[in-house]
Formats: C-alpha cells, sequence, structure tokens
C-alpha cells in the first residue's frame, strides 16, 4: 500500500494563500538567513579533487556528529541541516552507528569511483580469438565465470536489502554500498560476458553455492551480513581473483583476474573497520559475529567442494595438490583479516580446518 501524506495539499488554503503572497513580490527569506553552521570546503588536494573527507572536515557536518544510537532524525533530511518540525519519519530500522560505521568508507567510495572500468571496452575481449584453449580449460574458465556471475549479482543484492533501512545520518555508508552494488553488477556483467564470449556458453548452476549466498543474504542483522558478505566471502573472491589472473595465458583473462582482485579489496577492507570498529564499542558483539561465521564457514566448505568449482580448479591447475594450496593460502589470509577485524582467532574453531586437511593428505 502507498504511503497516504497526513495533509491533502491541493486543497491546503494556508500553502495556497502562501504561494500567493509569494508570487506577489513579499519573499520572507527565513531559509537564507538561517545558517547557524557555515563552514569552509575546499580541496586539501588538487589532484585529488573535493572529496568526501574534505567535506566531513568540520564538527557540525562530519561523522563525528552522529551518536551511537541515533535518536533526533528518522527523515530524509541530510545531517547537518536545519531540522523543520513535522518532518516525517521514514521509518529506518538501523539506527546505531557501530552497526555500519567504518571510517574507510569515504576513501573506499572515492576509489571505487577513481578506478572505474568498463567491461564493454577495457577488457582487450578480441585477444581470446587468438588463445588457444583445449576444451576442458574452455569449458572450466566458463563454469569459473558462472560461479562468479552468481556471487556478484547476490553481492548487489546483500546491500541493497539493508541499505535503505539505514538512517540518513550514515550518508557516507549508503553512498559505498550503493558503489558495492555497482562494483558487483559489473562485475557481473564482465564475467557473463566472459563466459558467453565467442562460441561460449554459461556452466552448470551450484547447490552449494546457492546454499553459501542464501547463508550470506539471510544474515539477520547488518553487522553479520557484513562480516559473511565482506570478509568471508570476498576474502576468498579476492584470492579467486588472483588465482583466475595466475591461471590466465592471455591479456582479456589477466585484466578480469585483476579487476576481481581490485573490486574485491574494497570489500574485504570495509568488511574488516567495520566489524573492527563495531567489536571495538561493543565486544559482546565478538563471539556473535563468530557464531555467525561458522556458519557461513560451513556453507563456504560446501562451496569449495563442489564439483562445480573444485573440478575447474584442477584442470586449469593440472592437479589437485595446487588447488589444495590454493584454498590454503586463501583460508590463511581470511584467518589472518578475521583476527585484524578484531574477532580473534578462528583457526581454532574454524570447519574450514578439517576440510582443509582433508585435501591435504
Amino acid at each position: 500500500m502507498a504511503y497516504i501524506g497526513p495533509k491533502d495539499f491541493s486543497q491546503d488554503t494556508n500553502l495556497i494563500a502562501e504561494v500567493m503572497r509569494v508570487m506577489s513580490g513579499d519573499l520572507n527569506l527565513e531559509w537564507m538567513k538561517d545558517r547557524p553552521h557555515p563552514m569552509t570546503a575546499r580541496p586539501k588536494q588538487a589532484r585529488r579533487g573535493l572529496t568526501l573527507d574534505d567535506i566531513n572536515d568540520d564538527p557540525h557536518y562530519g561523522p563525528g556528529a552522529i551518536p551511537e544510537i541515533v535518536r533526533h532524525n528518522f527523515s530524509m533530511a541530510p545531517r547537518g541541516s536545519t531540522l523543520s518540525e513535522g518532518l516525517p519519519s521514514l521509518g529506518y530500522r538501523v539506527n546505531r552507528k557501530s552497526d555500519v560505521w567504518a571510517d574507510s568508507a569515504t576513501v573506499l567510495y572515492e576509489e571505487s569511483k577513481s578506478r572505474r572500468w568498463a567491461p564493454a571496452h577495457d577488457v582487450p575481449w578480441a585477444v581470446l580469438d587468438e588463445t588457444v584453449f583445449s576444451p576442458e580449460q574452455d569449458r572450466a574458465i566458463r563454469q569459473l565465470c558462472t560461479s562468479l556471475i552468481s556471487i556478484s549479482l547476490v553481492s548487489a543484492d546483500v546491500p541493497s536489502r539493508w541499505v535503505w533501512l539505514m538512517n540518513q545520518e550514515f550518508h557516507e555508508i549508503k553512498y559505498w554500498m550503493c558503489a558495492q552494488m555497482f562494483d558487483a553488477s559489473r562485475l557481473a556483467e564482465a564475467f557473463r560476458k566472459r563466459a558467453l564470449y565467442g562460441r561460449g556458453a554459461l556452466g552448470h548452476d551450484s547447490r552449494e553455492l546457492g546454499e553459501l549466498l542464501k547463508i550470506v543474504m539471510e544474515s539477520e542483522t547488518f553487522p553479520l551480513a557484513s562480516a559473511a558478505l565482506n570478509i568471508t566471502l570476498f576474502s576468498f573472491v579476492q584470492s579467486l581473483g588472483r588465482r583466475f589472473e595466475s591461471l590466465s595465458s592471455n591479456a582479456a583473462d589477466t585484466y578480469l583476474g585483476t579487476r576481481l582482485v581490485q573490486d574485491a579489496s574494497r570489500f574485504v577492507a570495509y568488511g574488516v573497520d567495520h566489524i573492527r570498529q563495531l567489536v571495538r564499542t561493543r565486544p559482546a558483539e565478538v563471539e556473535i559475529t563468530n557464531d555467525h561465521l561458522d556458519l557461513v564457514e560451513n556453507g563456504l566448505i560446501g562451496y569449495l567442494g563442489s564439483r562445480e568449482l573444485i573440478e575447474p580448479l584442477i584442470v586449469l591447475s593440472g592437479g589437485v595438490e595446487p588447488v589444495a594450496a590454493f584454498y590454503r593460502k586463501a583460508a590463511e589470509e581470511y584467518f589472518e583479516r578475521c583476527a585484524v577485524a578484531g574477532l580473534g582467532e578462528r583457526r581454532d574453531r574454524s570447519p574450514l580446518q578439517g576440510f582443509l586437511k582433508l585435501l591435504e593428505s
């Protein structure tokens, strides 16, 4: 049902009378006189232009003005503006700063724009016509691309599920999450084009990957969704990008692998910074987050062991041992990030350890 405002403005005699006074030249200009917090905003570095951090360098407009729990503004009014009486509540459900905040979000948002790339033109697609693949290699690459499309699409869905529930006071995080959605959409586009280029075809969907992505998407709170998506899933995606690049035999796949690493790194950076600041503010969240990551890692094991992932990697890597080594390195990097995020030593509790030992035995 659509929202119905409390007043019929088309029949509001007071509003019509005010409009007629203005149209006759009677301007009161109160909005112009009331500027209680003027500031000066200039680029600190001309090369970078005017960044979000430049305009946040003020105690009234910057994030320092946001309380841990926002109770004063549930409207669309931008942070730092003068709040009029009677502003409607937009029903935000995420109103704790520590639930969303990461100081690095402004830089990551600026970076996502400055390092933009266009799959249509920037990937040297034509080199694929000159590269010789065996039929098995060709199908293995397209299978990996199929999984990356699924991951990317859900990675756009997850921030979209939460961004409209966040208070407007956290606008930098909203900007960043919109950038995440665009980054994820671009990755889905790029790997779909790679899967279908030339005489291509999509590969098989993976039930296990679907289970992992559902666990991530249905995380009960935004902090849990952030930890699952940005730290657990994208630590692996970043590693997979490096693997894709290292196995490449042509400039197009190398380009795709490097861009996957580049874009995934921003997800990881936000996730680590976000969870670190969350648990620093609310230490009780450590165990809650770790409990959730136990479930996410269980889902990740399913995907790592699925034929739709491990077999293409074995075909492209030339055996099982290189894949086991790749999984081990990816897991070790992930565990280190969890520790940096303040979650402690996950090696001691993670179900990944048993799975990796099985592969290595």
